[in-house]
């Protein structure tokens, strides 16, 4: 039990020894002293060890750093995107209502060159029903004094003519429909002959015009009250797009190309059976 206590003893004294020795060798050294080179020896063995771990962890730093702020500008560019989209929706909102208002205003405007009628604007609410391949309903009723065979017009000229009619709407059936006709006559020569559809996107015929006539592609046909046409006279339908027909007919095959787009009706005008009505043929017929 003695033994192990004068070992331990021993060895602390050799410790402190050497401490001292370090301590005073170093402070006689100087710059100079053994430690200051062991230092140096050192700083020359670890540098270029600590360059080449810098080298290495510096790129993974800036690796990682750039996926944070790779994080960042996704989220800003999603919001620049969605401000985007909003002032994108904005603008085409607005341009729509400019449309929309200055279609009205030129819808009603209409009595200052056709024929003077009471009228009722309408929107159109849905597409052809079922038994009808070429019309549409608007939200213009026997309430608001609609009546079948009504005429029907847009800012741009002849749309079509009521068929039926409900308390709060109205099917609209278009001229471009087979089914559909009316009296017709040209602006400048004052013939007549009935115009009627051959379906979207296709021009209308006009009809019955005898070859003893004189017409000519460019010429505008308006409405007329010929063969007792359902139609107010006077509103514009077309222009003459191609004059055809069998060298033995007696008479011509006339193309018209509508002046309405019947693909984008948004609002329509009815005619209403009241106010003041020119029933006088203006084709003097």
């Amino acid at each position: 039990m003695y033994r192990p206590k004068r070992r331990g003893r021993l060895l602390l004294l050799v410790f402190l020894a050497l401490s001292i020795l370090v301590i005073t060798l170093d402070f006689r050294g100087g710059s100079g002293g053994p430690l200051e080179r062991a230092k140096e020896i050192t700083e020359a063995i670890v540098a270029p060890i600590q360059r080449g771990l810098t080298a290495i962890t510096r790129p993974i730093g800036n690796f990682f750093s750039a996926i944070g702020d790779l994080a960042d500008l996704r989220e800003e560019n999603k919001k620049l995107e969605d401000e985007v989209a909003g002032l994108q929706s904005e603008i085409t909102e607005a341009r729509d209502m400019a449309e929309e208002n200055a279609e009205l205003r030129e819808l009603l405007e209409l009595d200052e060159s056709w024929a003077t009628m009471d009228r009722v604007v309408a929107e159109v609410i849905a597409d052809a029903p079922a038994n009808y391949r070429w019309a549409i309903r608007v939200d213009a009723g026997t309430s608001d004094g609609v009546k079948k065979d009504m005429a029907v017009i847009t800012a741009d000229g002849l749309a079509g003519k009521v068929v039926s009619v409900g308390p709060n709407d109205s099917t609209i059936l278009l001229l471009v429909d087979p089914t559909l006709g009316g009296g017709a006559t040209t602006e400048q020569r004052r013939l007549t002959g009935v115009v009627s559809g051959n379906g979207f996107g296709e021009d209308l015929a006009m009809e019955f015009v005898s070859k003893q006539e004189t017409i000519r592609v460019g010429d505008r046909v308006i409405t007329s009250t010929y063969n007792q046409g359902i139609f107010p006279p006077g509103i514009p339908v077309g222009f003459v797009s191609a004059i055809g027909g069998d060298a033995r007919a007696a008479e011509f095959e006339i193309q018209v190309n509508p002046f309405v787009d019947f693909a984008r009706i948004d609002h329509v005008v009815i005619r209403l059976e009241t106010g003041d009505r020119v029933d006088e043929d203006v084709s003097g017929g």
